[in-house]
């Protein structure tokens, strides 16, 4: 079983569990070896506590894409364990890997919607079929813009959009379930830098707001700017594990002053079905 007292990072000093702190997902001694011999994942230990806001930096051939997907089931481990909520996600079937991909959103580097579709269009395209009742799709379609300061593209198509734009809608795309837990997938990596600030930003204010943010990134100097923890990888192995600064309360954490675009009524958006909050 995982640890759960207390998280101990590569040097070793020791943060005590605060009320209500636990690890949403940890690693215990992963090993990834694909069938032509390649060793992705060595021996990867690590743990994000709920709530928390983590950068996993790396380059090339450092293993991160391997890491994401063993986190969202895409691929399984060669050995070691990986516990979600101190479950291991060995244990679930098949058939249910579903049910557990919908406890995460997922923003990709490259936008997901249909070309020829408006914004409002791929919404709900997208929340069908997660399955939302139909008369929820619209209003829920409005409240996910908003949140991410978009509500006036509605009728736009993705290619009106700027890239900016696009990676909020992507956003707001990976909200939809109303997740627990975040999983950016090199979301600056098309943008210029301004762009990238604005959307790291906003992933920022949603884990001040209470949602656990893992972020994959190859920009080391972006990733130190915000202050989080930062894991570096190499050739599948963790080579550094960076802890934040301590703060005491969210109301600590320095952020840039921009305008308000992440509203709190996304954190009381329903789920899109009870029956699907079955254990996995």
């Amino acid at each position: 079983m995982p640890s759960v007292g207390y998280r101990i990072n590569a040097q070793a000093e020791i943060y005590s569990k605060t009320d209500g702190d636990f690890n949403m997902i940890e690693f215990v001694n992963v090993v990834k070896r694909f069938p032509n011999g390649t060793l992705a994942v060595n021996g990867v230990s690590f743990s994000v506590a709920d709530g928390e806001m983590l950068f996993i930096h790396g380059n090339s051939d450092s293993g991160k894409t391997t890491l994401r997907k063993l986190m969202l089931l895409e691929e399984s481990t060669t050995s070691g364990d990986i516990y979600f909520d101190d479950l291991p996600l060995s244990g679930i079937r098949e058939r249910h890997i579903y049910k557990y991909r919908r406890k995460i959103g997922v923003v990709f580097r490259e936008g997901r919607m249909f070309a020829k579709k408006t914004v409002k269009d791929n919404f709900a395209f997208a929340l069908r079929a997660l399955e939302c009742p139909e008369r929820d799709i619209a209003p829920r379609t409005d409240t996910l813009l908003r949140l991410v300061g978009l509500e006036n593209a509605l009728k736009k198509y993705p290619d009106m959009l700027t890239p900016l734009e696009r990676q909020r809608a992507e956003i707001a795309r990976a909200m939809a379930t109303n997740p627990r837990l975040i999983i950016a997938d090199e979301p600056t990596a098309s943008l210029d830098p301004e762009s990238a600030l604005a959307i790291m930003e906003l992933l920022v204010r949603l884990n001040a707001r209470g949602k656990s943010v893992v972020v994959f990134t190859k920009d080391d100097e972006l990733a130190r700017s915000f202050g989080k923890r930062m894991i570096k990888l190499s050739f599948g192995q963790i080579v550094e594990d960076i802890p934040a600064p301590r703060v005491e309360r969210v109301a600590d954490i320095r952020l840039p002053e921009t305008p308000p675009i992440v509203r709190t009524e996304v954190l009381s958006m329903p789920e899109i079905s009870g029956s699907e909050e079955a254990e996995i």
